[in-house]
């Protein structure tokens, strides 16, 4: 997986360097200090995995530097962004102008690669104490969940275990279980039973189960 990462502070950018890539053999790390810097990366290497930028380049401009590196890429990238912790409707208006993800700078070296591997097979990744500061779900309803999350929560709502839902849409066990965790992390759930009833309580569960014929 190569991963372009850019980040305004230099010190930053040399942790990354020198122990996120240790941290995984398959890793290709690329780091830059400005969006531009970033944006000229993204142009000469077209096989890039994941893109993580961070709010504070000097050149981002928030919301536009995002959609700026989205339409350098061709939206076949995703570019998540890198930034201190912000409250819900913040983290919303990144996703909603097209962010894969938001990675605060509190991740560890270990989640943060973790983070970015969920938004390389396409997940959306919120760290879980961005969701305590406030419901987002609540307002993102449907949109917030991926397609196979949705299918997931289908199945626990119907009390199927994880090999019946696997084997209803044609996956393994370890992609359902991949997908699960993400559900709780979205819904901040302490587990399946809780996620369930996060679902149900937050209206959720009405919204992902098909309408009875």
């Amino acid at each position: 997986m190569k991963i372009l990462l850019g980040y305004e502070n230099s010190l930053c950018r040399d942790f990354i360097n020198d122990h996120l890539a240790h941290l995984d053999a398959d890793i290709s790390l690329m780091v830059a200090g400005t969006l531009r810097d970033c944006m000229q990366m993204a142009a000469e290497t077209p096989d890039i995995s994941v893109i993580a930028l961070d709010t504070e380049m000097p050149d981002m401009n928030g919301v536009a530097g995002l959609r700026q590196m989205i339409a350098q890429c061709s939206g076949h990238i995703p570019v998540a962004l890198i930034g201190s912790l912000r409250r819900g409707n913040e983290i919303h208006d990144f996703l909603t102008a097209g962010a894969a993800g938001y990675l605060t700078y509190s991740l560890s070296a270990q989640a943060l690669l973790a983070g970015l591997r969920m938004i390389n097979v396409g997940e959306i990744f919120v760290p879980i104490d961005v969701l305590a500061l406030e419901d987002q779900v609540t307002r993102t309803g449907r949109h917030w969940l991926t397609g196979r999350e949705r299918d997931a929560l289908n199945g626990l709502l119907a009390g199927h275990s994880n090999k019946e839902i696997a084997r209803a849409h044609g996956l393994s066990e370890v992609t359902i279980k991949h997908h699960l965790k993400s559900l709780r992390a979205k819904l901040g759930a302490r587990n399946l039973t809780h996620a369930v009833c996060r679902a149900i309580e937050l209206g959720i569960a009405e919204e992902t189960l098909p309408a009875a014929s």
